[in-house]
């Protein structure tokens, strides 16, 4: 069964004209998508712990820089006022302490990825 190669290209020539039109939309879709960054500044704010007076941090707000979709970023970005993040000192006593920066306590959209903090600790003294 010997089938000529003009009869296999012509035939269903409208099914496979579109096939490749839908196989390259795609393809340019899929290529064409990508992930931006942007930065932006976090107020931070410090929470001590009843009886206890916070003796200025070492930063008040962060710089995180994010990646992810166009959209997704400008959601971030166009969040209403400047973003707070809030840190609760429950369970620290008097002194000087280095408190980490919560990443997972970040309002980000779906889609957005957090990429780096800076800086990514505080340093609190706290007295009675």
């Amino acid at each position: 069964m010997n089938i000529p190669w003009k009869q296999l290209l012509v035939e269903n020539f409208s099914y496979k004209l579109v096939a490749l039109f839908i196989s390259l939309i795609l393809w340019f879709t899929i290529l064409g998508r990508r992930d931006f960054s942007v930065t932006k500044n976090i107020e931070l704010d410090l929470v001590p712990p009843i009886g206890y007076v916070l003796q200025g941090p070492s930063s008040d707000h962060i710089k995180v820089k994010v990646s992810g979709p166009r959209t997704a970023l400008r959601r971030f970005l166009e969040s209403g006022s400047s973003p707070v993040l809030s840190i609760d000192l429950q369970g620290y006593e008097e002194g000087t302490f280095r408190v980490p920066i919560p990443l997972n306590r970040l309002d980000l959209p779906f889609g957005v990825k957090v990429i780096s903090v800076r800086p990514t600790e505080v340093e609190v003294k706290l007295t009675k």
